[in-house]
């Protein structure tokens, strides 16, 4: 297999229909030549013209060997015609439609000649006489019927034919594989070094992390809606429980589900336990018709009081939230049963207890829709779905992670059990452990990371979330803060263009591409914590902690 640069290609480029042409010969040249060739896809370069203008070019693909000399392409796709009379090119696409396209042998000598100069001008390489030569590749046209002009023989062209049968033997005739020319010197391996300085180079330095989440949210908008597949799997279910594991898209697909609910003119409530979470779906949904999105404890205190049904004020806290405002919705509702809706859906749903379900149940119509979404992650939640069966649910299952990228998945993974899940997003950058063994030098290493993100790595403080682990913690972070010109939000008020400060429990369901995780206390040491701590990060996630703390966040096996 051929050497690529880039080794992979980015999923903007696989899903560009403008560069299909290009894929498919980036995968055949992988095929066909060894290792001993260098190929390079995409390569910008920097060149004048007659008069000393700067002008910029690309070349589709570079082919180098340290041999026989280099073979710059051009590839167009489609079906290829050419006009003699006015030198035009044209191409066909899949839906018929013509487009004039440049002259592609043209490009293809020019990119080669700027290719040259620029390999000659290096400090690396002693110049010297090498073969160069250019090519284009037509992968979907038929052959020329013979030479299209004196610079532009029918051996230049590689057409659908031979570029399916015979692609590696049109390399080696334009290389003259074996029959190099006398007058001219080995490319070598130095060559190869120069090239890879010259055309890789720009892609290895060091990226604001600020470019990169700006990257990989491109890719996510691309990924994510593909989970709505799920919705017409799902329409013909009465009841149905959607489980899958951080990232797979599930507080995602709730939304539209409620939203495509209410447009087609059914009373519908989107509900959840966390109440930061519930506010924030209430502002991105807010003056959408026939929908209700409000925290499961506040409706059940908004409908029985607008019943009047009375709530006890001589209990605990625990035994409020727990069994008297279910209780209380539930009555409601026995009493008002028109108030009751058409669909009902339940985002992180494996936070909710026994009795909630029954009143839950309570509040849909006998012949409306439930939707329950739930984390999978047995190690934390074990059976915590079991009680919804009761309520007739059929289980569907995600199994992508299509929100957080591959470096992230993989430490959050750590803290998961349950069905296999795939993460789709892109690589990412690794995630960033910051040793620190007291509270007072954590929360030290906390602030430095977060100017750093701020005044050097180009990340907007809106992209940015610090996690603790309580409210005690978060309190000596805001008040090592004074000062500062980064402002500062909760994850309640959760404003656009500032940091989330907060705690772990209260930013569950939420997610911000950039992350401080501050491991303060023995809390972080169970499992569910620390999952949905490190699954709130979409794109970088950086994690302060003690050395014995890392060990078990990121190496647990329990």
């Amino acid at each position: 297999m051929a050497v690529l640069w880039p080794p992979k290609l980015p999923r903007s480029v696989l899903d560009d229909p403008r560069r299909r042409a290009e894929v498919r010969v980036y995968n055949q040249l992988a095929e066909v030549l060894d290792d001993s060739f260098h190929v390079f896809y995409s390569s910008p370069w920097l060149g004048t013209d007659r008069l000393g203008n700067e002008k910029d070019g690309e070349c589709d693909f570079l082919v180098a060997h340290p041999s026989h000399g280099i073979l710059a392409i051009e590839v167009k796709g489609g079906g290829i015609s050419y006009d003699p009379q006015n030198c035009q090119w044209r191409s066909v696409d899949s839906f018929g439609f013509v487009h004039k396209i440049k002259d592609p042998v043209a490009q293809a000598r020019s990119a080669k000649h700027q290719i040259l100069r620029h390999l000659n001008q290096s400090p690396n390489w002693s110049r010297r006489f090498i073969h160069a030569t250019h090519g284009v590749i037509f992968p979907n046209s038929s052959s020329p019927p013979g030479d299209l002009g004196a610079d532009r023989p029918a051996r230049l062209f590689c057409c659908a034919r031979q570029f399916q049968y015979g692609l590696r033997d049109w390399i080696a005739e334009r290389l003259k594989e074996g029959h190099r020319p006398e007058n001219c010197k080995p490319l070598g391996k130095d060559g190869i070094a120069a090239l890879e300085r010259l055309l890789a180079h720009p892609f290895t330095l060091h990226f604001r992390i600020g470019a990169a989440l700006a990257e990989a949210e491109k890719e996510f908008c691309v990924l994510e809606p593909s989970q709505y597949q799920v919705l017409d799997i799902m329409a013909d279910i009465p009841r149905t429980l959607v489980q899958g594991g951080a990232g797979t898209g599930k507080t995602l697909v709730a939304v539209e589900e409620a939203t495509r609910s209410a447009k087609a003119g059914l009373r519908t409530l989107l509900t959840c336990y966390s109440r930061p979470l519930a506010v924030n779906l209430e502002r991105e949904l807010r003056g959408i018709e026939n929908l209700t999105v409000v925290g499961f404890h506040a409706l059940c205190g908004s409908l029985s009081r607008r019943v009047g049904v009375s709530i006890p004020n001589d209990i605990n806290e625990a035994d409020l939230y727990q069994s008297a405002l279910p209780s209380a919705l539930y009555k409601a509702m026995e009493i008002q049963p028109e108030l009751k809706w058409d669909t009902i859906i339940v985002d992180e749903g494996q936070d909710f207890h026994v009795d909630w379900w029954i009143a839950i149940d309570a509040c849909l119509k006998e012949s409306g829709r439930l939707r329950v979404f739930m984390d999978s992650n047995q190690r934390i939640y074990g059976n915590a779905g079991n009680c919804v069966h009761d309520l007739c649910v059929v289980p569907i299952r995600l199994s992508r992670n299509l929100r957080n990228t591959k470096n992230i998945h993989k430490a959050a993974l750590v803290h998961y059990s349950g069905p296999n899940i795939v993460a789709d997003g892109p690589d990412g950058i690794e995630v960033s452990w910051v040793i620190a063994e007291s509270i007072d030098a954590k929360i030290k290493a906390a602030h430095k990371e977060l100017r750093r993100l701020v005044f050097n790595e180009e990340v907007a403080p809106g992209d940015i979330a610090v996690l603790v682990n309580g409210p005690v913690a978060k309190e000596r972070f805001l008040e090592g803060s004074s000062g500062t010109s980064i402002p500062f939000t909760d994850a309640e008020i959760m404003a656009l263009e500032d940091v989330v400060v907060d705690t772990v429990r209260r930013f569950k369901g939420l997610e911000r591409p950039a992350m401080i995780l501050v491991v303060t206390s023995d809390d972080m040491e169970r499992h569910e914590l620390a999952y949905v701590a490190f699954s709130r990060a979409r794109a970088y996630l950086c994690v302060v902690c003690s050395q014995e703390e890392k060990q078990w966040l990121a190496f647990s096996g329990s």
